[in-house]
């Protein structure tokens, strides 16, 4: 069969390869090719059609523009050649030949032309604010692979779909997934190649037989073939149509209000031009609501000040807002954000004990910014699980295959008294506590919270903190924890819900601990055992936060509760005072991770004891007690309709 086409002009406003009707419009660059022969292998069901050659007078500076003018068929397929050397679209929309997850082909893999007929139904990306977002990192194939997910397709798309009603039980605004790009699942051994080598050559296989041959990149990122445009076809229940399934995917995410970050690692030998190409694809082709950009030479600044990614989430390590912004109005959209290991390390030398992490914290939780926003979080992928947190003090990478010499030894983790998992009640208690602990600070603090999938449920990794190569039960979510921990998930539920209904918790200005209203009272302060004086010296470990609703709205347009956060971390109990509220207002207990222990919430001069209730009246509230390594949260609310007495002074 003999390919009939012409060539003619095109037109240079979009890089890669565009399929129409009529033909194929190509802009592409071919780098170092000059004195070489370059154009397309056009294959037909495997099968080499046409040797199609690119004439000179359509090459500007490296790249060549231009239209060939032919008969389209679906299942066309192309690679590129430059000389000698043939190679993949780095820009292909859809890639064949990894349609199965873990298998390696031989032949190279091929570009395939994406059909743009999907109907959105008026979809567009949600913009939800980072102040009233609420972020859940999770691995599309780990989240639903185990069989306890109970959906058709484990480990696709199609199976994240399904779980969409238990993000909305849980409050989640926006997911945010490891790759979903092609990327190559496959890590070879480089002593294991050199020893083939060496045995095909004839040479003595002097090389002893290496621990593996191959491993599985389970995370998707590295530098191998990486193909930023096109979806990971072995996500897809159905591979060759796997934009589609995630194009499904993205529309009901929408439509149930929750956002789809991506993250993406790109190496420096990629160019700034390449990168802002490939974002600006994923907003207008797959209506994504940010990114999570990991890589040493990330163009922010290009990234922020692009107008087409102006309303897309951008976060990095180092956004640079001072400079994308620099001489401008604070944005109306908050689109960069900044997210680093502060928090994260911070947070959990706080919960374990250590001492200097009051102050450190104090600042931590009020962190925000006018210009970008804050995420926060206290697991990811790179460590432990939250239950790792407080199950063990060491790594425990065995699996990998590295004689547990890869991950970080730097978990500031405490095991509570027993390495790994534990029978022994007390240990569960105080584990149960402390990972409460560690999702109060979490939520309750004004950046973004970002929860890792399963730390709701209690998921463990058996003490690995590095699995990039553990394609098993260690990553899959196991969902029968679910009814396990139950009470660990109804709290995280709770909390989500908590931070939502306030306002004041998750606010887009900083906290100036400043009485800005002249209300007599500061938006924040702190609190002790005295009101209004707390003690932020190294050896301290507990302190109160007061937020004061007033500086801040309900959606209603009414004025905020007031807001008593108690957070002793401390092994032992502590007193706080509870400052006095306005009249008409009581303090309510709202959530604890620990009993509350009986105490005198009498007047100072009274003598009754008695446990304390879930409503404070103003006129006993006096003090509240904390046990040790516990956080207590009281609301303050105006009570309308009931009948108050006035102190004696």
């Amino acid at each position: 069969m003999t390919l009939e086409y012409s060539i003619s002009a095109g037109h240079p406003f979009c890089m890669g390869v565009m399929s129409q009707t009529n033909g194929i419009h190509i802009a592409m660059p071919f780098p170092e090719s000059e004195g070489k022969e370059c154009g397309m292998l056009l294959y037909k069901a495997g099968h080499e059609l046409a040797r199609i050659v690119f004439p000179e007078c359509y090459k500007m500076g490296e790249v060549y523009v231009l239209f060939i003018n032919m008969q389209m068929e679906a299942d066309y397929t192309y690679l590129f050649f430059c000389g000698e050397e043939q190679f993949t679209d780095p820009y292909a929309h859809i890639i064949r030949g990894r349609e199965k997850w873990g298998r390696r082909k031989e032949d190279r893999p091929r570009a395939a032309f994406a059909e743009d007929t999907f109907d959105w139904e008026d979809d567009m990306p949600l913009r939800i604010p980072y102040e009233d977002s609420v972020f859940y990192s999770l691995h599309v194939r780990g989240f639903t692979k185990h069989a306890s997910s109970q959906v058709s397709a484990r480990g696709t798309f199609a199976g994240l779909a399904e779980k969409i009603p238990y993000l909305q039980q849980l409050g989640i605004t926006a997911i945010e997934c490891m790759p979903v790009y092609e990327f190559d699942e496959i890590i070879p051994n480089p002593a294991y190649q050199e020893s083939l080598k060496l045995r095909d050559n004839g040479q003595a296989a002097y090389l002893e037989e290496p621990a593996w041959k191959q491993r599985i990149n389970y995370w998707g990122f590295g530098d191998g073939e990486t193909y930023y445009m096109a979806p990971k076809a072995a996500y897809a229940k159905d591979p060759q149509h796997a934009d589609r399934e995630l194009k499904l995917l993205i529309r009901q995410l929408h439509k149930n209000g929750i956002e789809i970050i991506l993250q993406m690692y790109f190496s420096p030998r990629y160019t700034q031009g390449y990168i802002r190409e490939v974002l600006r694809y994923w907003v207008s082709c797959y209506h994504v609501d940010g990114f999570h950009l990991f890589g040493t030479d990330i163009p922010m600044r290009l990234l922020g000040t692009d107008p087409y990614l102006k309303h897309t989430k951008l976060i990095h390590e180092n956004p640079e807002a001072d400079a994308v912004y620099k001489g401008k109005k604070i944005p109306y959209y908050r689109n960069l954000a900044c997210y680093g290991d502060a928090f994260r390390y911070d947070a959990r030398r706080f919960l374990k004990g250590d001492e200097g992490m009051l102050s450190v914290m104090a600042e931590h939780m009020r962190q925000n910014s006018s210009l970008e926003g804050v995420i926060n979080h206290i697991t990811d992928y790179r460590g432990f699980t939250l239950s790792d947190l407080v199950s063990y003090d060491r790594k425990h990478n065995e699996e990998n295959g590295e004689d547990n010499r890869d991950g970080s030894d730097y978990n500031y983790s405490w095991n509570c008294g027993v390495e790994g998992s534990s029978r022994k009640r007390a240990i569960l208690q105080i584990r149960l506590a402390q990972r409460k602990n560690a999702l109060a600070m979490l939520f309750l603090s004004q950046g973004t919270p970002l929860l890792l999938a399963g730390d709701e449920m209690g998921r463990s990794m058996q003490g690995n903190n590095n699995a990039y190569c553990q394609d098993n039960k260690i990553n899959w979510l196991d969902w029968k924890l679910l009814e396990k921990e139950a009470e660990l998930f109804t709290y995280t539920k709770e909390l989500i819900r908590y931070r939502k209904e306030h306002p004041i918790l998750h606010s887009r200005q900083t906290m100036q601990i400043m009485d800005s209203l002249s209300c007599g009272y500061p938006d924040l302060s702190y609190h002790a055992e005295q009101a209004w004086y707390a003690h932020f010296e190294n050896y301290y470990r507990h302190m109160a936060v007061l937020y004061c609703g007033m500086y801040e709205k309900k959606p209603d347009g009414t004025e905020d509760d007031f807001i008593y956060i108690i957070w002793n971390m401390h092994w032992e109990k502590h007193t706080f005072a509870l400052p006095t509220l306005p009249q008409d207002y009581d303090w309510t207990v709202s959530m604890t991770t620990k009993e509350i222990p009986q105490q005198d919430t009498a007047d100072k001069t009274g003598k009754e004891e008695k446990p304390v209730e879930a409503e404070i009246s103003a006129e006993q509230a006096r003090e509240i007690t904390a046990l040790g390594r516990s956080v207590i949260v009281l609301t303050g609310k105006k009570q309308e309709f009931k009948k108050k007495k006035r102190h004696k002074k």
